[in-house]
């Protein structure tokens, strides 16, 4: 493998690196052939040559050269764009793809580098921003299928299904923006090799100045030209300072990022994954792991991804509102009740991190379990450093699964969750991993919406989140993040019977109302025999139909609620964000996309 990378990169001296919530360290254990010395910045050539051996390679991993630029380091940006689009004539496509240049992983890696040096240089003191720009393609499968290449990816879900074909399962339930609202989706065969409405891949730049990222949409669409049908373009972009790094809810994003064991070294806490759980055909690879596997990949893969896209708008006002509403109620819900003595401003501070897993500074309520601390948030070697056990408080068992500090269907909880054991292997939690690497989309909120709780009907005014995930298995990843941790009222699994916890307060959503999971409120017709139950009681009960005299059977665990009484906070939940659609899309290594534009033959880089 052809790298070039030299030592960890200090977090420290990267702090500034806006819509980065962790830098990567890197491990010199996996750097320094000698061929690749020259590309680096003369800081690091000095360092090197202090160094009286070169470290080697230990173990089979990605081609830094061969996977796109987003994909392993993420693109250090402040500014994105994605081009939807359908390919219009094939042979000027495969012209123009030829001479495409996407960024590779290795030229993150190098300007992560040149960053570092730049900010040592200075000192503490602040920089000039260094202009840059990154290109990255994608194709759906329908794309693959019309540029000729049909052999199957090997992700079941890939090869056979669009994301529309899956709305009702990840529990979409607005309607979706036009171009991903795919006319005749097919819930049940999927509707990937059906050409009619398919979008067939997205070009994506990035850009630290808004000039810069401009320049270089402008440029992919002049290369690929009359060759496509542009269908969308949406753009991203870091928002205002102080909040350069948090989505619009406030909330700073990013910080639990996996570490990609032999590419990364983990700061305290952080989970690390196998490179094959995000890359295909490394370890942690489904399909490399399984001996069984009825699937294989073809060779082509290797060093590609699936990367997912997803549009979620945020209404905001109405977020906040509900923080504010439930906020004044503290004293119930804070970890030790009315001793805590918060104000209701705290409270609703509180009531937000409670619903995020983190504060909106990005230290984690687990650590911080009633006021926000920002020398947690700041410091990588703590903000992801806990478990969700409990050792400073001696009311509860340093053993227990609890939820008092942390509730159990907090965002960062559902979908990053850690210490299950013995219920849930770290290994199937691993294999769940996602990178993620979106950016918010949209204006700020208006005083006009602030004072009306609502957000602006005005289209123009839509803000929100461009979601993207890169993972080697959409099943393993993605999906299952979604419906079985997110949206699974009894994720996480805290004991032997199914537990309650609710959807995740960020990206669950209400079921659908008459549906399995929906609350139906159902009256005796007679007095049941036995005494009626206490909360938290198991329930085997017969319900007769008054209609049609059918029997039917339930079991559970009671909830009892005194006439009169108000709900818990919270309850009924609320949801803030909804999706608009979006599409899976496979993104190939670098020396594929040569070959495709090639008719097959395998072209120099």
């Amino acid at each position: 493998m052809d790298v070039a990378m030299t030592e960890p990169l200090d977090q420290r001296n990267l702090q500034s690196l806006s819509g980065r919530s962790i830098v990567p360290l890197v491990p010199a254990s996996i750097t320094r052939r000698p061929e690749h010395v020259a590309a680096l910045s003369l800081d690091v050539q000095q360092r090197l040559s202090t160094e009286s051996e070169l470290a080697p390679q230990d173990g089979d991993l990605p081609d830094l050269e061969n996977v796109q630029g987003d994909v392993i380091y993420l693109f250090p940006k402040k500014y994105e764009s994605f081009i939807f689009f359908r390919v219009k004539d094939v042979r000027q496509f495969k012209t123009a793809l030829n001479e495409f240049k996407p960024s590779s992983s290795l030229d993150v890696l190098r300007f992560l580098h040149r960053l570092g040096d730049a900010k040592r240089h200075a000192r503490g003191q602040r920089i000039d921003i260094i202009p840059v720009t990154f290109y990255q393609i994608a194709f759906t499968r329908m794309g693959m299928n019309y540029m000729g290449e049909k052999e199957a990816t090997g992700d079941v879900r890939f090869d056979q299904r669009a994301m529309r074909d899956d709305k009702d399962y990840l529990g979409d339930q607005m309607e979706w923006d036009a171009a991903f609202n795919k006319p005749n989706p097919d819930p049940q065969h999927g509707s990937a090799n059906r050409d009619e409405g398919a979008l067939h891949g997205v070009i994506t730049t990035a850009g630290s100045d808004p000039v810069s990222c401009a320049q270089a949409t402008e440029a992919a669409l002049k290369l690929f030209g009359m060759s496509i049908d542009v269908i969308l373009t949406l753009e991203g972009t870091i928002r205002p300072a102080p909040w350069a790094g948090h989505e619009h809810f406030g909330y700073k994003d990013g910080i639990s990022q996996p570490s990609l064991r032999q590419l990364s070294d983990p700061y305290p806490g952080q989970v690390q994954v196998d490179p094959g759980v995000i890359i295909h055909g490394y370890k942690g690879d489904p399909l490399v792991d399984d001996p069984y596997a009825t699937h294989k990949r073809p060779a082509w893969a290797r060093d590609g991804t699936i990367m997912v896209f997803r549009k979620l708008q945020q209404f905001v006002p109405e977020f906040d509102d509900y923080l504010n509403r439930n906020g004044k109620r503290w004293k119930e819900f804070s970890p030790n009740g009315a001793a805590d003595d918060l104000t209701d401003k705290e409270g609703t501070e509180l009531w937000g991190a409670r619903m995020i897993g983190r504060w909106k500074s990005g230290a984690p309520v687990q650590l911080c379990p009633v006021r926000d601390s920002a020398k947690v948030a700041a410091d990588p070697e703590q903000n992801n450093n806990f478990d969700y056990h409990i050792r400073d408080n001696p009311k509860v068992s340093p053993t227990a699964l609890t939820g008092l500090y942390c509730p159990f269907n907090s965002h960062t909880r559902k979908t990053v969750p850690r210490s299950l054991d013995p219920y849930i292997q770290q290994r199937y939690l691993e294999s769940g991993m996602i990178t993620r690497a979106g950016l918010p989309y949209g204006p700020e909120v208006t005083d006009q919406e602030r004072a009306s709780n609502e957000t602006s009907k005005d289209p123009s005014k839509e803000r929100g989140l461009l979601f993207i995930s890169y993972q080697s298995s959409l099943d393993q990843g993605f999906v299952r993040q979604t419906a079985t941790f997110a949206n699974n009222d009894f994720f996480p699994m805290i004991s032997m019977a199914p537990t309650r916890q609710g959807q995740d307060t960020v990206i669950g959503g209400p079921p659908p109302p008459k549906s399995a999971s929906a609350y139906t409120e159902v009256q005796f017709v007679g007095t049941p025999d036995s005494a009626l139950p206490r909360t938290g009681d198991q329930v085997n009960w017969t319900l007769t139909s008054r209609t049609t005299g059918e029997r039917i059977s339930v079991s559970g665990f009671a909830g009892v609620k005194p006439p009169g009484a108000d709900n818990p906070p919270g309850i009924p939940q609320e949801f803030f964000v909804t999706s608009h659609g979006g599409e899976y899309f496979f993104v190939p290594p670098i020396k594929t996309l040569k070959s495709w534009a090639n008719d097959g033959r395998v072209a120099a880089l």
